[in-house]
C-alpha cells in the first residue's frame, strides 16, 4: 500500500512540476501583404506583433524545436520574477532556424525587469523595450522586453548555433523586432 501511495505522490509531482513550454499558443492571425501579424492575447490586453510567413503557430513539428522545457525554465530563472502567463511559441523551419517563446508579467515595469534580471545591463535600452543577448549551455539567446500597458511582455529568441551563425541570428531578430514591427519599440 505504501508503495502505491509512494509512485502515486511521485506521479504528481512529475505532472504538476513539468510545465510544457512547446505547445501551440492561441493567436488570431490577421494577414497583411508582406507578413503576418498575430494578436497575442495577455491578460487585460492584446498586443499585434509581426512575423514573418514562415513562422508556425498552430503545430509542433519537433524537429525544429532544439531546446527543452528545461532550457526555458532555466532560461526564465535570469528573472526572479515569475511570469502570469505564456502568449507565444513560435518556430521556423527555413534558412534561418529560429524558435521564440513569449510571456506576459501583468502588473510589472521596465525597471522591475531591470532590477531583477540576472545581467544587469541591458546590451540596448529603448524608450518602450529593452534587448539582452548572452549565451546559454551553447544557445545564442535575444531577449527582448516590451512594456504594455498593464504590464511587459518578454520574448525570448534562441538560435540553434549548430545550424546558423550568431550574426544571421541576430540579424533575423534586428529585423523582426525593429524593421518589421517598427511600431512594437522604437528604433535603435
Amino acid at each position: 500500500m505504501k508503495t502505491i501511495s509512494y509512485l502515486f505522490s511521485i506521479t504528481l509531482l512529475i505532472t504538476f512540476s513539468c510545465t510544457n513550454y512547446i505547445k501551440p499558443i492561441h493567436t488570431e492571425a490577421v494577414p497583411n501583404p508582406e507578413n503576418i501579424t498575430r494578436k497575442l492575447f495577455l491578460q487585460n490586453e492584446t498586443l499585434d506583433v509581426n512575423f514573418y510567413g514562415d513562422y508556425i503557430f498552430n503545430k509542433v513539428e519537433k524537429e525544429f524545436i532544439f531546446f527543452t522545457n528545461k532550457d526555458v525554465d532555466n532560461i526564465l530563472n535570469n528573472l526572479k520574477q515569475k511570469p502570469s502567463s505564456q502568449v507565444l511559441f513560435t518556430y521556423t523551419k527555413i534558412s534561418i532556424y529560429n524558435n521564440m517563446l513569449g510571456f506576459y508579467y501583468a502588473g510589472k515595469t521596465l525597471a522591475d525587469i531591470k532590477n531583477n534580471f540576472s545581467i544587469k545591463t541591458p546590451e540596448k535600452e529603448i524608450q518602450n523595450g529593452l534587448l539582452y543577448g548572452y549565451e546559454y549551455n551553447g544557445y545564442y539567446i535575444i531577449e527582448v522586453y516590451r512594456q504594455t500597458e498593464k504590464g511587459v511582455v518578454r520574448f525570448i529568441s534562441i538560435n540553434n548555433s549548430a545550424k546558423q551563425t550568431v550574426e544571421k541570428f541576430r540579424l533575423e531578430n534586428t529585423k523582426l523586432f525593429f524593421e518589421v514591427n517598427s511600431g512594437l519599440l522604437s528604433q535603435y
